[in-house]
């Protein structure tokens, strides 16, 4: 529920259709920024996102982001320049009209409980791609947040920060020639190592398209009819004829180029033509973006370097979506959950429904396992999209709670792990769920488990529970955190272990249970 500021609380009405929402704990209370969609380009002066503050049992408007050129997608919030309290990243989905051409994302510093345009990182994310997915995640162990972004028809692009100023450091690390279909990015330490590595998530490997290195999937784009809006042709490489063709059927393309109607004398003649024919000039000299992979895919982080795989065969069957990580199972190693399926498709396409939701688990080396929906319990067999993790229910489970386009919400109660170890981090006032905080448990012997960020948004457009719920390996001996501000704590848990701990900035255990 919302209302405007003085108005009688009520559903507050959205300027268009809401896209990533990201709730930011900060001085004055939780706030919910909700993204707006115009990507139908109706309304190029409606804000871009807007803040909600809560007031009893209501939302107020508190402010509105101004309007961009490029329609909002995912959200995400860190503390990003170190003053203590939590800034905001907006990112740029798509220019209204332009599609496939890169869109401009935006980040919004927090200033007294404002948010203001950076405008010393505009440059970077100036033109930085098409937005599907954006995670905050310390990806080089120094202590402030670093953004990665999912891109559409682009890498998994890296931006590292170097004291609240980012520098793109995709090719550096190895991630600049894997080039997809991103659609959610998350990052987790799977193999333990205390370094995040990442999870990406395709179209899968199970549809009419494919891609390669050698073959990429292609587009061509440009106003071919001069009417403003730019055109689209997919296409692959033709052994047969040794040229690019397209990949729609004659009347899906003609019916966006109608003017291909002249050209163009029936079926036979067109699956005859090549790009260049059906365009009557060089497809080469237009804009033209790539794809050379379509798989989702775990790049393990090796230090100043990304060394990439692909997910199980399993995973690949459906398009995916969300990707999140937890220890679903309790065992001390971290797992992964895939959204997946996608069935809003042009009639000439079979709808990719592959999936029901899949549960990767891992064994903490890297490796990950799918458990059958039959073992796990997870079956959603809708078109899923985002999904979050929490333990709704406190009892050391994480739970997971999946939401599908055109049907319901499925909560999914966990009552087979062994409970874990409850972690509530209480920080600075400025950030009091001590977003971007890093958590490891520390074993008899000295032995450390996975470490795990406090994040606010990732996978694709969702937000878990600041609580963490840790899986155990043994029983633990010392909670260890890195806070947003690079301090580190080390806290002892005296016997018996408690079920939950509240641990303070200082590192004091200030609540157990």
């Amino acid at each position: 529920r919302g209302a405007h500021g003085g108005g009688a609380a009520g559903p507050a009405p959205s300027p268009g259709d809401q896209t990533g929402l990201v709730i930011v704990p900060g001085r004055a209370g939780a706030s919910v920024v909700v993204g707006t969609a115009t990507y139908d380009g109706t309304d190029r002066a409606a804000p871009s996102a807007t803040v909600l503050r809560a007031s009893g049992t209501a939302l107020l408007e508190a402010q509105t982001l101004p309007a961009a050129e490029s329609s909002t997608g995912p959200l995400a919030a860190a503390a990003v320049d170190g003053d203590g309290d939590v800034d905001l990243f907006a990112g740029g989905r798509v220019v209204p009209g332009q599609y496939p051409a890169a869109a401009t994302s935006r980040l919004f510093l927090n200033e007294g409980g404002r948010y203001v345009l950076d405008a010393s990182n505009a440059a970077v994310l100036a033109g930085v791609g098409l937005v599907s997915g954006a995670v905050f995640s310390d990806v080089d162990a120094d202590g402030d947040p670093d953004l990665l972004l999912a891109i559409e028809w682009g890498p998994v692009r890296l931006l590292i920060n170097r004291d609240g100023r980012f520098e793109d450091a995709t090719a550096a690390f190895g991630l600049e020639s894997r080039t997809g279909w991103w659609n959610g990015v998350t990052a987790g330490d799977l193999n333990e190592d205390g370094l995040p590595d990442l999870i990406a998530s395709n179209r899968g490997l199970n549809s009419q398209f494919t891609a390669s290195r050698e073959r990429p999937a292609t587009a061509y784009h440009a106003d071919l009819d001069n009417d403003g809006f730019r055109d689209v042709i997919e296409a692959r490489y033709d052994e047969f004829t040794r040229s690019m063709v397209p990949v729609r059927g004659l009347l899906t393309l003609a019916g966006g180029l109608p003017f291909l109607r002249g050209r163009i004398q029936g079926f036979e003649h067109y699956g005859q033509l090549g790009v260049n024919e059906i365009l009557e000039q060089p497809a080469d000299l237009l804009p033209t973006v790539e794809a050379t992979t379509l798989a989702h895919t775990v790049f393990i982080n090796r230090g100043g370097s990304f060394e990439a795989f692909d997910l199980p065969r399993e995973s690949q069957l459906a398009p995916a979506f969300h990707a999140g990580v937890a220890d679903m199972d309790g065992d001390g190693h971290e797992d992964v959950f895939l959204s997946q399926n996608l069935f809003a498709l042009r009639g000439e396409a079979d709808r990719n429904d592959g999936g029901r939701g899949l549960w990767l688990r891992g064994d903490g080396t890297g490796a990950l396992t799918p458990v059958p929906g039959q073992r796990s319990g997870i079956a959603v067999y809708g078109e899923q999209r985002g999904a979050a993790f929490a333990d709704y229910d406190a009892d050391g489970r994480v739970d997971v709670l999946v939401s599908q386009n055109a049907a319901g919400t499925k909560l999914y109660r966990n009552t087979g792990a062994k409970p874990g170890l409850r972690v509530r981090l209480r920080g600075a006032p400025g950030n009091p769920a001590a977003i971007g905080a890093a958590i490891r448990l520390e074993y008899a012997g000295g032995a450390l488990g996975p470490l795990r960020e406090v994040r606010a948004g990732g996978g694709y457009w969702s937000q878990d529970d600041p609580v963490q719920v840790m899986g155990l390996a043994a029983e633990p001996t010392v909670v260890r955190v890195r806070w947003p501000d690079g301090s580190e704590t080390v806290t002892s848990l005296a016997a018996p272990n408690p079920l939950e701990v509240t641990i303070d900035a200082s590192g004091v255990l200030v609540a157990r249970r």
